[in-house]
């Protein structure tokens, strides 16, 4: 339609044109051809910017086209609907050309300021009222030429004068997203600008103290918008202010006007964490909804970001905002929301109302506040507020209804005189629980966790112990105290307490201690003034390491295992710990070690006989290194974010041997990795270092007929020791196949061979399968017929053992296994190949079996044989 409108004005202005030049006399002078259509053109392309008049036209990057402009903002005294759009497209342009001067011509910065554009830049953006279009506009303006004009001169004009702060503080209506978009990208792109040098634009003063500062003050307005990106902006913006080298500036941020700023900024963060945890018992009832998971997801990230904006404020220079943070964390989230939460509890106490959170989402909470800050006086404050007894306790705290914390705290604190306990598996109830509270500090309600049978909490508070040990800043005295010093730090504290002589151990923990505490800290008193001198003595120190030792054995060694990660936490741990290189582990702790990997090594050859028992030498010499890895160095992921995530996937006892072959496998490299935890720790407390490669045998491989590099499909076999059956792959349409079965090492294939009439004994590959698992069985009614079990083409990636976290995808669990039936002449040679695919099984299980020999023990060999003589029998 606009083409057609187009082409009747053209053809209009041509029969114009020609009537003009039919109705001139002869006397007068003709038009040329070329002014004509030079005519012609200008009516109709309408080039912009151009003088019709004289037919002169203006450059777009000239002063002259400035001028015009500047003329038409002078003349646009009202800004209405009609001519929003002129007044619109005029401040974009200038913007242009300012930008454009600014790296060309600096004569063009000159006029700006000569004609005082920037008060008309305020004039018209009152005048505009209730048309946004005109204020977003010149909003956008404004950010682009702060942000790319580089010439200081015509920067410092710009934020000169006041007009910066009146438009700051200017009342838009906030109402349209679009409007408080820019606003906050406005003030943004100011904040990127703050230096000691600009600083003082956006400021007012009285007797050399900041009494208003725009910028700030209005942006923290925003601080728990409900659009996000409206938040970071606001985190960005408060941290430019922070980190400006200027005494007046920091003085302000501490001034009664804009303090409550940090405690209202706490208080925000600590209804996230309520509304997190409410997210997780949701999703936890609900494990399948995928809103709810993105939702859980968005959820955490918020508060991860909240946390580093936390640290980033206590890191930026100034002393007294860093005291105030603190001060703030600890009485706002630590002390009423988080400890009493995770500590046991009486009856007795009292919460406030709308502050129960879940032990699960205390643990993680605090696990990434040690993980992200690293402040002295907060996490030693943490640290030795976890220890005390006589804080208040939370008696709504949420409670799975397998852990039982109270037990095993008892239990451990009754055994950790005498060892570990010779019985590996979890303790019983050892007595009901009192209805009177009991004073039980932290650290032995973390010791509870540990042994509890809630998976998460086990691994929430394990990545906790974690955290305590990388976080530098917590003094080693703290450490000692829970029962998770280093040995060489240990080590190195005997020695120094031996050296002082007469001098007390409270000394020399003072002495051992790096850290020094500022005039500016909170509190004013250390941290040990907190604590009592029975938690820092040498008999309590030693006490609590033997509890802790025994916790993680007897978590290492716990019947089911855990998963691959808690297992590498723990081994992780308990390096740090133990002595190595030096037989000091208690026999007891070593026999509950070597039970618990005789276990294990049965569950491996239970795998030997279900259908991926040919690539557990593979997974063994790839899950060897990352072990190896893991138990050097602390495999913490960044968020620990997956200890609150709803756990969909079925655990490692509720995989059925008959289930899908994806969840076998997942099943069979989690065991794997269960024995070479087991085996790595046993290796590492014997003889103190470990090979670089798995220790796996070589097995001999006796020549094939058919090379199993050569069983691609389309490939040409020899049939001679093939079998003739029927199948049919397409319904009501059966082929006549051959039969061949491959094997080479641990390596076998299924192959069905269509033969080729042109060559004698010769065959084409049509479909192939593997050879572990197939499972042949012949039909009961039907003796003639073979069904032939066929697993996943996928491999295994997860780790279905309790807690684990399973990287296959939901597609490939989606996934049933194949089946092939396949119909042969008689019974008799149904039956022989059925006995010969099992035989072939039994031959490749025997070559797995040998390759991981060092993997299996005597009672594992013995069993693995029982099994395998019962599968050889015939079906």
């Amino acid at each position: 339609m606009l083409l057609l409108l187009q082409v009747c004005k053209l053809a209009t202005l041509l029969r114009l044109l020609w009537h003009l030049s039919r109705t001139v006399p002869q006397s007068c002078p003709r038009p040329s051809s070329a002014f004509a259509w030079w005519f012609l053109f200008s009516f109709y392309l309408g080039a912009p910017r151009t003088t019709m008049w004289f037919w002169r036209s203006r450059e777009r990057f000239s002063m002259e086209e400035l001028r015009h402009l500047n003329e038409q903002l002078q003349k646009a005294t009202v800004i209405t609907d009609a001519n929003k759009d002129f007044v619109v497209e005029t401040l974009r342009s200038m913007a242009e050309l300012l930008i454009w001067g600014d790296q060309h011509d600096p004569t063009f910065f000159d006029f700006f300021m000569e004609k005082q554009v920037m008060s008309t830049f305020v004039r018209i953006l009152r005048e505009s009222k209730t048309i946004t279009a005109v204020a977003v506009q010149l909003l956008q303006t404004l950010s682009i030429m702060i942000q790319n004009i580089t010439s200081k001169h015509a920067r410092y004009y710009l934020f000169s004068n006041e007009h910066i702060n009146q438009l700051i503080t200017y009342p838009f209506d906030f109402q349209h997203e679009e409007l408080l978009a820019y606003y906050i990208i406005f003030l943004r792109t100011i904040s990127m600008k703050l230096d000691q040098n600009t600083v003082s634009f956006f400021i007012k003063t009285n007797h050399d103290e900041v009494v208003s500062f725009p910028l700030y003050s209005e942006a923290i307005k925003f601080f728990h918008h409900e659009e996000g990106m409206v938040r970071i902006a606001v985190r960005t913006i408060t941290l430019s202010v922070y980190n400006v080298d200027d005494a007046s500036i920091r003085k302000f941020v501490m001034s009664p006007q804009v303090v409550g700023y940090f405690e209202n900024l706490i208080t925000f963060l600590r209804q996230q964490m309520l509304n997190l945890d409410g997210l997780v018992m949701e999703a936890a009832r609900f494990p399948e909804s995928i809103q709810l998971q993105g939702r859980l997801e968005s959820a955490i990230l918020e508060t991860g970001d909240l946390l580093y904006y936390c640290n980033d404020i206590i890191n930026a220079g100034i002393p007294a905002l860093r005291t105030l943070m603190t001060k703030h964390i600890m009485h706002l989230i630590v002390l009423p929301l988080l400890l009493p939460a995770i500590r046991l509890m009486g009856d007795g106490a009292a919460v406030p109302l709308g502050m129960h959170l879940s032990t699960l989402s205390a643990l993680y909470f605090l696990l990434r506040l040690l993980h992200i800050v690293r402040h002295k006086a907060l996490v030693n404050n943490i640290g030795a507020s976890l220890l005390r007894t006589d804080l208040p306790s939370n008696p709504s705290r949420i409670r799975t209804k397998d852990s039982e914390p109270a037990d095993n705290a008892s239990d451990l604190r009754s055994t950790a005189n005498h060892g570990a306990a010779d019985n590996m598996t979890e303790p019983e109830d050892a007595a009901a629980p009192s209805s009177t509270p009991e004073a039980v500090d932290g650290r032995e309600a973390l010791l509870s966790y540990l042994l509890c049978k809630d998976d998460k909490l086990v691994m929430a508070s394990l990545c906790l112990l974690v955290s305590f040990l990388q976080n530098e800043a917590l003094d080693e005295a703290l450490l000692d105290a829970l029962g998770i010093l280093p040995r060489r730090k240990r080590h190195k504290k005997l020695l120094l307490q031996q050296l002082m002589g007469d001098r007390s151990e409270q000394d020399g923990d003072h002495l051992f201690s790096a850290s020094e505490q500022p005039d500016d800290e909170y509190p004013s008193e250390h941290w040990e003034c907190e604590l009592q001198d029975e938690v820092l003595s040498g008999s309590a120190t030693l006490k609590n390491r033997s509890q802790m030792l025994d916790a993680l054995i007897r978590l290492l060694c716990r019947r089911p295992p855990q998963c691959a990660e808690v297992l590498w936490q723990t081994g992780w741990l308990l390096r740090q710990l133990l002595p190595f290189q030096e037989h000091k582990i208690s026999d007891s702790r070593m026999s509950l070690l070597d039970r618990a990997y005789s276990a294990a090594q049965k569950d491996l050859a239970l795998e030997l006989t279900d259908c991926w028992f040919d690539l557990i030498p593979a997974v063994l010499s790839e899950e060897w290194n990352v072990c190896r890895t893991a138990l050097d160095s602390p495999m913490l992921r960044r968020d620990s974010s997956f200890v609150l995530m709803p756990r969909t996937q079925q655990s490692q006892d509720d995989v059925p041997r008959s289930s899908s072959s994806i969840f076998v496998g997942e099943r069979m490299r989690a065991t794997v990795k269960v024995v070479l935890v087991l085996h790595q720790m046993r290796v590492l407390l014997l003889n103190g270092s470990l090979p670089e490669k798995a220790p796996l045998a070589e097995v001999s491989e006796e020549r094939s007929q058919v090379s199993t590099s050569a069983t691609r499909i389309g490939s040409e076999v020899d049939l001679a020791n093939a079998m003739s059956c029927k199948v049919a792959f397409e319904r009501g349409k059966e082929r006549i196949v051959y039969l061949l079965v491959v094997l080479q090492g641990t390596s076998g294939s299924l192959l069905l061979v269509e033969e080729i009439t042109s060559k004698q004994q010769r065959g084409v590959i049509r479909v192939t399968a593997p050879l572990a698992g197939s499972d042949p069985r012949v039909d009961e009614k039907h003796p003639t017929w073979l069904h032939l079990r066929i697993r996943s083409p996928h491999q295994p990636l997860g780790d279905v053992s309790t807690g684990g976290p399973s990287r296959s995808s939901p597609r490939m669990k989606q996934l049933v296994d194949g089946r092939w039936t396949l119909a042969f002449g008689d019974a008799e040679a149904c039956k022989n190949a059925s006995s010969f695919i099992t035989q072939q099984i039994t031959t490749q299980t025997n070559n797995v079996r040998t390759i991981i020999t060092s993997f299996l023990g005597e009672s594992a060999q013995g069993l693995q044989d029982a099994v395998v003589v019962e599968h050889s029998s015939p079906p």
